[in-house]
């Protein structure tokens, strides 16, 4: 896989793999989640996805609602091709660090 190229992961929450609920992974970094939101009404966007490189603030047209997953896989694309020219090595290197601290923080709340 080239490494520049995007990649779902299931969500994965408390060892449950949860239906419907993607990561957006680039890089090993989780940039972004696509889900399925229940309860929506019939024939109303029920899709979300948003993007967000990690540290750095989500602007609100970085998110919203489709009406399927291939719409969403879409306008991530769209997004990130947006973010990514923009990101410098040291950007991603505090990117890696905001990542590590979230996963040092909740290895010691589980081990609670």
């Amino acid at each position: 896989m080239h490494p520049e190229q995007l990649r779902l992961r299931p969500t994965v929450i408390a060892g449950d793999r949860l239906e419907d609920d993607y990561q957006i992974i680039w890089r090993d970094l989780p940039i972004g989640r696509i889900l399925q939101q229940p309860g929506i009404p019939y024939g109303r966007p029920n899709w979300s996805w948003g993007v967000a490189f990690p540290g750095q603030p989500q602007p609100p047209a970085h998110r919203g609602l489709c009406s399927d997953l291939e719409e969403c896989k879409r306008r991530v694309k769209v997004v990130w091709s947006g973010i990514r020219p923009g990101l410098t090595d040291e950007d991603i290197r505090q990117g890696r660090d905001v990542i590590a601290a979230s996963d040092t923080l909740r290895k010691r709340w589980a081990e609670r």
